[in-house]
C-alpha cells in the first residue's frame, strides 16, 4: 500500500505487520495470548517486550489488551456485565494498587462532538470518594480507596495543554496512579462499536480525531498511567484502501499491477492531513452504552 493505515489499535498493528511481512508466526519482540472469555467476549493480549517489538508494532513497549464483543454497544446485560468484569480484573492486575493508593482519573475528549466524548461520559459515572474520605469520612466504609476525577477539555477550548492540567491536578492531589479515557482511531470500522484498547503505556491525547498532544505516560507525568480507549472512527483512505484491497483479491490483479492501483487512488484522495474521518450513525448509543460500561469496569476495580 502506498499510504500508511492509521490505527491506535495494538492488535490491528499486529495485524498489519504480519500480513505487509508475510509473518504467520508471533512477531519477534512480541508476544500475544488469545483468551476466549465467553461465546461473547475476546480478549487479546499483545504484549510488546523489546526494541525489536517495539519498532515493527510502532508503540511502546507495554501490555495491550484488546476486549471484543460483537454486541457490546447495545449495552445488553449479560455482555455488558462479562465486559465489565474482565475490564476490572485487567485494571486490577495492570494498575497493582495497594490498599491506601489514590487514583485520578482523567477523561479526555471534547464532550460537545460526539465521537470524542468518551472521556466525559465515562467521568460522570465513576464514584468519586477523594472528598468524601476528607470531609465525612465517618459517612463511608474505612477501607473506601480515594478516587478523584478530572475532564481537562481540550487545547480548542482551555488554551492549556491537556498534559500540563493533568500535572498540575497530580501535583496538588498527589494520586498513586492514573487512569485514562479517550476515543481512538480504528483499522476496521467493525472494531468501534464492539472493542476496548487498555494499556500500561498511557495514551496520546486527541489521537482518535487527529490532534495529537504530548503523550501522557509515566515519563511525562511521573506517574504511572494505564490508558482505556475505544475507537470511535475510522480514517477514510482506510475504508478505501480496504475496498481496493478487496478488488484486487476478488479480481486476483497480479503484484505487478497493483501499484498502479494504490498510486491511482492516491492521487484521487486528499493529502492525509485534510483527510476525512467517519463514524458510525449510530455513535450517540454506541457513546452512552460502551461509557457506562467502562465505568462500572472503573468502579468495580478500584472500591
Amino acid at each position: 500500500m502506498s499510504w500508511n493505515i492509521r490505527t491506535d489499535l495494538a492488535i490491528e498493528n499486529r495485524e498489519i505487520y504480519q500480513k505487509a511481512e508475510k509473518v504467520e508466526d508471533e512477531i519477534p519482540g512480541i508476544k500475544t495470548d488469545f483468551e476466549n472469555v465467553s461465546e461473547d467476549l475476546k480478549v487479546t493480549k499483545v504484549e510488546i517486550i523489546s526494541e525489536e517489538g517495539e519498532k515493527a508494532l510502532g508503540k511502546p513497549i507495554g501490555k495491550y489488551y484488546t476486549l471484543e464483543a460483537d454486541n457490546m454497544h447495545l449495552g445488553m446485560e449479560e455482555i455488558s456485565s462479562q465486559v465489565e468484569n474482565k475490564i476490572s480484573s485487567i485494571l486490577k492486575e495492570l494498575l497493582q494498587l495497594s490498599a491506601k493508593d489514590k487514583v485520578l482519573v482523567v477523561g479526555l475528549g471534547n464532550e460537545e462532538v460526539t465521537p470524542d466524548s468518551l472521556g466525559p461520559k465515562v467521568i460522570s459515572r465513576i464514584n468519586i470518594t477523594s472528598h468524601l474520605i476528607k470531609y465525612v469520612p465517618q459517612y463511608i466504609n474505612e477501607d473506601t480507596r480515594s478516587v478523584s476525577a478530572i475532564v481537562p477539555g481540550v487545547l480548542g477550548t482551555t488554551g492549556i495543554e491537556t498534559s500540563d492540567i493533568i500535572k498540575a491536578v497530580s501535583e496538588k492531589t498527589t494520586p498513586d496512579k492514573i487512569i485514562v479515557i479517550d476515543a481512538l482511531a480504528a483499522r476496521n470500522i467493525k472494531r468501534i462499536k464492539n472493542t476496548i484498547q487498555i494499556s500500561d503505556t498511557g495514551i496520546i491525547p486527541g489521537a482518535g480525531v487527529g490532534n495529537n498532544r504530548q503523550r501522557l505516560n509515566k515519563e511525562t507525568i511521573g506517574i504511572p498511567v494505564v490508558a482505556i480507549g475505544v475507537p470511535t472512527v475510522v480514517d477514510s483512505k482506510t475504508i478505501v484502501s480496504d475496498v481496493i484491497e478487496g478488488l484486487i483479491e476478488e479480481n486476483k490483479i497480479d503484484d505487478d499491477k497493483k501499484e498502479d492501483y494504490y498510486k491511482y487512488i492516491q492521487k484521487m484522495l486528499p493529502e492525509i492531513e485534510n483527510n476525512s474521518i467517519v463514524t458510525p450513525t449510530e455513535i450517540d448509543e454506541v457513546i452512552a452504552n460502551i461509557s457506562e460500561i467502562i465505568a462500572n469496569g472503573i468502579n468495580m476495580a478500584l472500591n
